[in-house]
């Protein structure tokens, strides 16, 4: 039997190809792939800055239905919606062995390291997958595995009520941050982007005030509407101007979460003082550890806003115009692919 998938031959080069629908293992399933979403991950594997296994099916933020299943599942049947947390640690190395499995240094994921959901079809181990309540609907959950991300940086930005917070980036990323921050109960949430659709959009879910980083002294206009400069700030841009600039935008005590994901060449000036004698905690953010099943109940209750989120859905067919809208199109927020 064969499907219609996205092949990622190497850095630089895919095509839409007819390759044979995967065989299942005894606990694994075949979900039938109704959205998958274009991450920058996915651009950073085509452009060959980020380290993936070619040939590859990307896509690894996906939902669909389960179409078949291993004799082993039980957890699961066959008409199940579902999402999956495409991340699978090895569960040997020290780092598994201690609760980080985010830092196993063996992690496989779907879309990365194995096939992922830019295809008709895509299987994964049952233990990845989350079955979805009946309020939920397929394409806002291709979403799920972003939002479980940002609740993990959510996390560990330790947000307390009454605290403010500044966004830096509106992109898919810093709008789910921004509602997230709203529920821990921050009193002022500030969010910075060159583009006024996505302002807007900040606005409208949560955001107190909205800056355009190239028309105004951001650190100034801050000042001006908090009350001192903010207790947390969360990079979304993933650039090592905004990253340096963080640690200056965040109050003495403050917390600066780096979850923007940054070329791993790019190198930033650090004054080691300022950051001693303001005790300011910067952190890095990567992926999901034990966050996809809190990400599923906010959607099933409808805390977190994510249909007004997709600006853009293509076919298989119209891949190439998905990448292009993603990589150029500065009005996009996020871009799905529907098989």
């Amino acid at each position: 039997m064969k499907m219609k998938a996205i092949l990622f031959k190497k850095k630089g080069e895919y095509s839409l190809e007819e390759v044979p629908v995967p065989g299942l293992e005894s606990k694994e399933v075949l979900i039938k792939v109704n959205s998958c979403g274009i991450c920058g991950t996915d651009v950073h594997i085509y452009e060959g800055n980020f380290p993936a296994n070619f040939p590859l099916i990307p896509g690894h933020e996906f939902s669909g239905i389960i179409e078949d299943k291993g004799k082993d599942v039980k957890n699961l049947k066959i008409g199940d919606h579902v999402t999956v947390n495409p991340n699978l640690p090895c569960g040997k190395c020290d780092q598994c062995r201690v609760g980080n499995e985010n830092l196993c240094i063996d992690l496989l994921n779907l879309g990365v390291r194995l096939n992922g959901g830019f295809a008709e079809y895509v299987k994964a181990k049952n233990s990845l997958v989350y079955k979805l309540p009946d309020e939920v609907d397929l394409e806002s959950a291709s979403l799920t595995e972003p939002l479980s991300c940002c609740i993990h940086g959510i996390d560990l930005a330790q947000i307390k009520p009454g605290e403010c917070v500044l966004v830096t980036g509106c992109g898919p990323i810093g709008l789910l941050m921004i509602q997230l921050a709203k529920i821990c109960g921050a009193a002022k949430i500030v969010a910075t982007d060159p583009i006024e659709k996505r302002r807007k959009l900040a606005l409208s879910l949560g955001a107190d005030l909205s800056l355009n980083p190239n028309d105004v002294n951001i650190q100034e206009a801050i000042g001006n509407f908090l009350p001192g400069k903010p207790e947390v700030v969360v990079e979304c841009v993933g650039k090592s101007s905004t990253q340096e600039e963080s640690i200056r935008l965040v109050r003495p005590g403050g917390r600066v979460i780096w979850f923007g994901v940054a070329n791993p060449d790019d190198e930033i000036k650090i004054n080691p003082y300022y950051v001693y004698k303001n005790e300011i905690t910067i952190k890095g953010s990567f992926v999901n550890p034990y966050t996809t099943k809190r990400a599923v109940r906010l959607l099933s209750e409808k805390r977190i806003r994510l249909k007004e989120l997709i600006s853009h859905r293509f076919s298989l067919g119209d891949f190439d115009k998905a990448m292009m809208t993603h990589m150029k199109d500065p009005d996009r927020i996020k871009v799905v692919v529907k098989p």
